[in-house]
């Protein structure tokens, strides 16, 4: 009998060990997660912050002597975009911030007040990116296309590189917008266990 309680008890102890290495290993999910989704944001800031092309059209002919005329687009120009640069920025510092209080704001903790402010803050910067790169989607699709029924022509068969860099932002905006949502599903998550063992706890 001491010799099948001595192998239980090893065997809880490797049990014990396995559960403790599993912890640490998702404990880092979460990190590596943010720190993806501040890479994607702030890239996402950054390509439609700096994106600009500068073309020289002619727009009529006087005789044999061509009119011509320099356009820039930039995305300070429509409103969209601009909403998309704000909302990216803002996520890249909600990401970092995250993080900081991931690693260390165990430190800082009011009787475990972090665990439910992370998942708002996750949720409201979810929809913000979401709505920003949403906006942008649209106006990326009437500049590629344009809109015969309100007689919007298209811009991209004339600023064809500002498109295309346009268009890389809104795909990482996405992906770190899918990021945020994967990270706020793992944060209920968490909160909802932490509840759930608080109660039976409790009772």
């Amino acid at each position: 009998m001491a010799v099948e309680s001595g192998e239980k008890t090893e065997v809880e102890c490797k049990s014990n060990e396995e559960m403790v290495v599993t912890r640490k290993a998702i404990g880092y999910v979460i990190p590596v997660l943010r720190l993806l989704a501040f890479a994607a944001t702030l890239s996402a800031t950054l390509v439609m912050a700096l994106n600009k092309q500068t073309r020289t059209f002619v727009v009529a002919t006087v005789g044999t002597t061509p009119i011509k005329a320099t356009f820039t687009a930039k995305f300070s120009h429509t409103p969209a975009f601009v909403f998309f640069v704000i909302a990216n920025g803002i996520a890249s510092f909600h990401s970092i911030l995250m993080l900081f209080v991931e690693l260390s704001g165990h430190k800082y903790d009011l009787k475990g007040l972090r665990f439910a402010i992370i998942p708002i803050l996750d949720v409201f910067t979810v929809a913000l990116i979401s709505g920003g790169a949403n906006a942008a989607a649209f106006m990326g699709e009437v500049g590629r296309n344009g809109n015969s029924h309100a007689r919007w022509n298209k811009t991209c068969d004339k600023f064809k590189k500002y498109c295309d860099h346009g268009s890389a932002a809104m795909l990482i905006s996405f992906i770190g917008l899918l990021i945020l949502i994967i990270i706020t599903s793992i944060s209920i998550l968490k909160l909802r266990k932490r509840n759930s063992t608080t109660y039976s706890t409790l009772h």
